[in-house]
């Protein structure tokens, strides 16, 4: 069925395909005898995405009073982008079992749409000021949980010791890295699985001791090299003797001119290397890309262990799971929703943890059949976090769905306008980037912030540092270094000097932001186009733009090369 996207800005033709109705008719919410399932979407598959991660901020931290007149680091500024100041607690306040979200419970009004009345709740209910679950000294991180003495992280589980950027799993000792799993002392690494002591290393699994190098697997003292398979002592992809090359590394070990010319070699190797179509392992009948382990997964990105599931950005173990991202252990029958830990038939919902029957709500933690609420835990039959009987609920639910449908609000998420972050802070910027201006024409809020003047003893050009790292002081913890990009300030913290110390690794001469957004640029769009194999020609679907000159193979042209 071909329906064209009711996005004002967008109006692109978009398909709903046989699998989404029958999930759909699957998704079903019963309220006494009368079920309803989630009507067909109206927006594009881009729109749904963008529209539900732009109420997702990852990494704008700020600092501010929360309501014990505490400062804290929090993902919500203090100046709100529409209504009051948003009410924020810290961590330890928001899980006090003596704190009831009934207390804001209201009636719902049959004259006012649905929204108006959530975004009235949503004010008034606390929420906390970072995701944090049973952390050790991780206060400036976000969506972290189970992990120890980390810094500038987000969206982790299980570290130790990590320093600065996204998706560290069950991770130790490392630094500016993005989505690396099970690894330890890695610095400037991408999408990294299983490895130790790697630096600028990408896609790869099960290496060691590899430096500046791509598409590897089970290698280890690799320099420059690109999809090599059980290899040690290579150079540019060439044997050499064990002597010759540790000799060639230490030439350029711990400067920071020398390694910044390592990177663009590594630039160069990018542009000339093969690149398989998709990075699709272990799967059956699964499109997108960066799937592991899963059946019937179409259009599916960074997802593993999961099965039957559509348009879904980031999920670990999800089944029949439709249009939705950063969904976590075993959640099943999702459909719009944005954030779960195992939860089960759950629609337009924002944050809800071991959840089941909850239809927009958000910040809801062992809840099950609500509507319409925030920031309640262990609760049943409420709605706007009032509570109400079983029959009561069961009554309300189907008149409530339908006053919603002539507003014609049910089967939409959220509105951009409800959400507390600016585009520029959320998750929707890195995956489908918007300038200023494009964002306030469709609606989306844009935070402006401007960087406080550092309290430091000295000011500091990135360009003037020392080269060798043998050469930085001690005293560089107190200098404040302007990014030679941005000219940004930044500081060095003393965990992450031991680290370059020890890991013989120069000073960055970038901001935190900027090292993070070069590394998410190596990653293609969440997107598949169709073009031709480079060397067999036959079409294949791979989210490497037609327009771009890589040389793009399939899946067995690939495997040809490589083994």
């Amino acid at each position: 069925m071909l329906k064209t996207c009711a996005n004002p800005h967008c109006h692109q033709s978009f398909e709903i395909t046989p699998d989404e109705e029958t999930f759909l008719k699957k998704m079903t919410f019963t309220f006494g005898k009368e079920s309803i399932n989630p009507p067909l979407p109206v927006f594009c598959p881009e729109c749904r995405l963008r529209i539900r991660t732009c109420h997702r901020n990852e990494r704008a931290f700020y600092k501010r009073k929360v309501a014990n007149g505490k400062e804290m680091v929090s993902i919500y500024h203090e100046e709100p982008l529409w209504g009051e100041s948003d009410i924020v607690f810290t961590p330890e306040d928001w899980n006090d079992h003596k704190r009831d979200g009934m207390g804001q419970g209201r009636a719902y009004d049959f004259s006012r749409p649905f929204f108006d009345q959530f975004a009235n709740l949503h004010k008034a209910s606390p929420r906390m000021g970072m995701m944090l679950l049973a952390n050790d000294n991780c206060d400036f991180t976000a969506g972290t949980a189970y992990s120890k003495n980390c810094y500038l992280i987000n969206s982790s589980e299980y570290d130790e010791d990590c320093l600065y950027g996204k998706l560290y799993q069950s991770c130790r000792s490392s630094v500016d890295c993005s989505l690396l799993y099970g690894s330890e002392l890695c610095y400037d690494c991408f999408s990294v699985y299983d490895s130790y002591n790697c630096t600028s290393v990408s896609f790869s699994k099960n290496c060691r001791d590899c430096l500046f190098s791509t598409d590897l697997i089970g290698c280890s003292d690799c320099c420059l090299c690109s999809n090599l398979h059980k290899k040690q002592y290579h150079f540019g992809n060439k044997p050499l003797p064990k002597e010759e090359y540790l000799q060639k590394i230490e030439e350029f070990r711990g400067s920071h001119t020398k390694m910044e010319e390592m990177k663009q070699k590594l630039a160069e190797l990018r542009k000339s290397m093969i690149h398989r179509a998709v990075h699709i392992v272990n799967s059956e009948d699964c499109t997108g890309d960066f799937i592991e382990n899963s059946q019937r997964c179409t259009e599916c990105y960074d997802v593993n262990e999961s099965q039957d599931s559509r348009y879904v950005t980031v999920g670990v173990n999800v089944k029949d799971v439709y249009d939705c991202s950063n969904m976590y252990l075993k959640p099943e029958l999702a459909f719009e929703t944005l954030g779960t830990i195992e939860t089960y038939n759950v629609a337009y919902c924002l944050y809800v943890f071991h959840s089941q029957n909850l239809l927009y709500c958000e910040y809801c933690f062992s809840c099950s059949d609500c509507f319409g609420c925030s920031g309640l835990r262990q609760k049943k039959y409420c709605i706007l976090n009032k509570q109400h009987t079983k029959k009561e609920y069961e009554e309300l639910m189907p008149k409530i769905i339908e006053h919603m449908q002539s507003a014609k609000e049910f089967g939409r998420f959220f509105p951009s306008t409800l959400s507390p972050f600016g585009y520029n802070e959320t998750l929707a910027q890195e995956y489908l980037p918007l300038t200023e201006t494009e964002a306030k024409e469709r609606g989306f809020y844009w935070r402006t912030v401007t960087d406080k003047k550092p309290n430091v003893t000295k000011t500091i050009d990135a360009s003037d540092l020392p080269d060798a790292i043998e050469q930085i002081p001690d005293d560089v913890l107190n200098w404040a270094v302007v990014c030679e990009a941005t000219k940004r300030p930044f500081r060095i913290v003393k965990q992450e000097l031991e680290f370059y110390r020890r890991q013989r690794l120069p000073i960055p001469h970038l901001h935190p932001d900027e090292r993070y957004d070069r590394r998410l640029a190596l990653r293609n769009p969440r997107k598949l186009w169709h073009r031709s194999c480079a060397i067999c020609q036959k079409e294949i679907s791979t989210t490497c733009a037609p327009e771009r000159t890589e040389k793009v193979v399939c899946e067995e042209c690939y495997l040809k090369e490589v083994y």
